[in-house]
């Protein structure tokens, strides 16, 4: 049904007058909107012909990059079109990360083909690449730009530095048992830590990057990590489990230790997590279906449930306004 110009108008001024948006999808072929304080579908976003791996939202808060099966797609988030308006699909195999430059100039993948691949936003043509020896799993900005943190199958943790053009090993595992499946580096990019397959998560410290020095190495679970993330405030690591749990933990001067679990009876798999910009809650993704949100304060039911996709959730996207308005002055200054 063809939208009236009244229509339109209202749809395009609900979303870009949006303070939060939540974001979710998965194997369901549908990316859902959300307000995160009713849990209101606001919208939903077609991704036809793939499941999606890796969301990601613009600093700006005006697009979202969804990453799929052999192809990316950008999403006008002040468009009422649920279409992409822009389809990146010269790629071998599943992308697992996609996310925006701070000042979105261009994106940055991560894929099962072992590339690692910088792409120009108004164009969708690769303009920089790092092809590695194992399928990459996980990659990460560093909060100057300059840099990108990869986690690689074959146990492999390392940095590609744009400036110098060269990678550069953080750890990898003499065993090649432990692929890493996640990383993250904190918003003051002094640690960075990352989980791999077996539940073991490594922190470093890196406020010298030639120099990284591996502060712990926990066994946060007892079955498959998925995902680890820092909070904001840089206070906690919040990791995630085939385990059916999600857990947080505090971060001190000698390493973690756990703070909360979060689990309910319904939950299975906990894909992907990501916290509020104010470090006191966390959303939480699950294999039946549902995302759901905790107060990182206490440790009992969840605060809000967004049920509505029909197969498991494997990414979250989180958009705070105020965020916004920090990059904002950051990069002014």
């Amino acid at each position: 049904t063809r939208l009236t110009r009244k229509q339109w108008y209202q749809r395009r001024v609900r979303v870009v007058q949006m303070d939060l948006i939540l974001a979710t999808a998965g194997f369901d072929y549908m990316i859902r909107l959300w307000s995160p304080h009713n849990a209101t579908c606001f919208k939903k976003l077609g991704h036809r012909d793939s499941q999606v791996n890796k969301l990601d939202i613009s600093t700006d808060g005006k697009h979202l990059v969804a990453a799929g099966h052999q192809q990316i797609r950008v999403y006008d988030l002040a468009s009422p079109s649920p279409y992409p308006s822009m389809t990146y699909d010269k790629l071998n195999k599943n992308v697992t990360s996609v996310g925006f430059q701070s000042l979105k100039q261009w994106i940055y993948t991560g894929g099962e083909d072992g590339l690692v691949c910088i792409w120009d936003i108004r164009t969708a043509v690769c303009q920089r690449k790092l092809k590695l020896p194992s399928s990459v799993n996980s990659v990460a900005l560093h909060p100057d730009q300059t840099v990108l943190f990869i986690g690689q199958e074959n146990t492999t943790c390392s940095y590609w530095d744009l400036r110098q053009n060269q990678e550069i090993v953080v750890h990898k595992n003499q065993t090649k048992e432990g692929s890493i499946q996640s990383l993250s580096v904190n918003n003051i990019a002094r640690q960075l830590c990352a989980i791999d397959n077996k539940g073991l998560l490594r922190l470093w410290d890196i406020s010298e990057l030639s120099q990284p020095r591996c502060i712990t190495a926990e066994q946060c679970h007892e079955n498959r990590g998925l995902k680890c993330t820092f909070s904001p405030d840089c206070a906690y690591i919040a990791t995630t489990s085939a385990d059916t749990t999600a857990r947080l933990w505090n971060i001190n001067t000698d390493g973690i230790t756990l703070d909360k679990t979060f689990s309910t009876p319904e939950q299975k798999w906990v894909w992907d997590a990501v916290f509020s910009t104010d470090s006191q809650f966390l959303f939480t993704a699950s294999s039946d279906g549902t995302v759901r949100l905790w107060d990182s304060q206490v440790a009992n039911a969840p605060k809000q449930e967004y049920a509505a996709h029909q197969k498991a959730v494997v990414s979250i996207a989180f958009w705070d306004r105020e965020a916004q308005n920090f990059y904002t002055k950051e990069n002014s200054t």
